[in-house]
């Protein structure tokens, strides 16, 4: 029980720096990393197994760093390779299309061409706005003289002394 608990407070924290801290680096400083962690694991084996290492015969002390030796190389490739996308640090740009532009003359007559266009339509709004505003208090002016009985000339003349009651015009 010993072991147990610190190797899974271990394997917790690890889960929690590969799924939430690793995946934010970029794969430059995972390169990187993996460097310094395989040269410090070696060491440590290294370190750890000395006596081993040394009564051993010198071919296979080389058998043991041939894993290590093929690792960095393929780190060193891939970092090489990350570096070969940023060579000249400028992005090949495609050429574009040559445009021709239009004589100032037509643009300028388009130009003023569209403008009466927007002339005209906000002159036949205003008119049209004005007109309806207009037939609008002229509609509540009839509404209210009927409400309060005040009736025109042309009223007057055809129903003479005609009033309402207060619940009609309510």
């Amino acid at each position: 029980m010993e072991f147990f608990i610190p190797g899974l407070l271990l394997f917790l924290v690890s889960i929690i720096i590969t799924f939430v801290i690793v995946p934010r680096f970029t794969p430059l400083v995972i390169a990187l990393l993996s460097i310094v962690f395989l040269s410090y694991g070696v060491y440590d084996h290294y370190k750890m197994f000395a006596s081993e290492y040394r009564l051993s015969t010198w071919q296979q002390s080389l058998k043991i760093y041939a894993p290590a030796i093929m690792i960095m190389s393929i780190i060193l490739f891939i970092i090489y390779a990350i570096l070969a996308f940023f060579t000249k640090g400028s992005v090949p740009v495609p050429l574009l299309p040559n445009i021709s532009e239009p004589n100032e003359n037509s643009a300028t007559n388009q130009i003023i061409q569209s403008l009466n266009k927007l002339g005209n339509a906000i002159t036949n709004n205003n008119t049209n706005v004005i007109n309806e505003v207009n037939n609008q208090i002229n509609n509540v002016n009839k509404n209210r003289n009927n409400i309060l009985g005040l009736n025109t000339a042309n009223d007057i003349n055809t129903n003479k002394n005609s009033r309402r009651s207060f619940l009609e015009t309510i």
